[in-house]
């Protein structure tokens, strides 16, 4: 993305306006599809004090372990004092030598990779690097893809911004923080702001992502494409020019929040006939 939109007011100061908002928390080597988020975006907000979770993203991601097969690659953490911690508080584990070990089991799988001698280097030394929370160590990460794909917009913390306030009311504080006019977000959270109520509202237009992966060159897949792994694997693969293109062609068609509601709808009437056709 290029620089923040801007628009003349009547003092002839120039002001940001009509911003494009998205905000995720921090995850371990994140798909593609997080980034485009970051793509359409003007300002990210990377959630860092939002509470860790144990075995989830937060802390692991898929890549190939094998010839044809993928598995977790995960970051252990303190438990004994991460523990319902937020993400940057939560305490990466060193005292396992799981850096070394993850780094030669990638290169152990991609060493073949078409673009590993150019990727390889900036990943190794982030792995090898060690961080003061888990957080940093995938933001990090997150900013070193930002930078080979060249995204320029900006980043920021939602703690820097403290508050209590939680799930959607948390989302609104945070847009309007940014000046957001419009919120790029992941169409699983559309679940919990229905439930919520508090979206839609009227000065801010939500849209949903609706990724869909294509198909590229996987140095570790035997019969099929395996979807759905970390940015690194298609990195490794295809570069980063061909990585962007991925990134930017994943959503055909972001849906708007009406048109969430109406497939909610249909979803839920399908069901209930589901139920009632067993019943019968």
């Amino acid at each position: 993305m290029g620089e923040p939109r801007k628009q003349s007011i009547a003092n002839g100061v120039e002001e940001n306006t009509d911003m494009n908002v998205a905000m995720m928390q921090p995850t371990f080597m994140p798909w593609l599809g997080f980034f485009e988020l970051i793509y359409k975006s003007d300002v990210f907000i990377l959630l860092d004090d939002f509470q860790f979770s144990v075995q989830s993203y937060h802390q692991r991601n898929r890549l190939f372990v094998n010839k044809g097969q993928s598995d977790w690659y995960s970051v252990p953490v303190q438990k004994s004092v991460s523990f319902k911690l937020p993400l940057n508080q939560t305490k990466i584990n060193e005292m396992t030598p799981w850096r070394i070990k993850m780094w030669k089991r990638i290169e152990q799988n991609y060493s073949k990779a078409a673009y590993y001698h150019e990727i390889a280097p900036l990943i190794e030394k982030w792995i090898l690097t060690t961080e003061k929370s888990l957080a940093a160590q995938n933001i990090t990460f997150i900013r070193l893809v930002c930078n080979l794909l060249d995204f320029h917009c900006e980043f920021r913390l939602s703690s820097q911004y403290p508050s209590e306030a939680q799930r959607s009311q948390r989302v609104i504080e945070l847009l309007r923080w940014c000046a957001g006019r419009r919120y790029f977000c992941a169409k699983g959270s559309f679940g919990y702001m229905m439930k919520d109520g508090i979206f839609p509202v009227h000065d801010i237009n939500v849209l949903f992502q609706e990724f869909q992966i294509k198909e590229y060159s996987q140095v570790g897949a035997t019969d099929s494409f395996v979807p759905y792994l970390s940015v690194v694997d298609a990195l490794f693969n295809v570069g980063p020019e061909k990585t962007l293109e991925l990134i930017v062609n994943g959503t055909q068609r972001w849906l708007t929040w009406e048109s969430m509601v109406l497939e909610s709808s249909v979803l839920h009437r399908n069901r209930v006939e589901v139920v009632e056709e067993k019943y019968q």
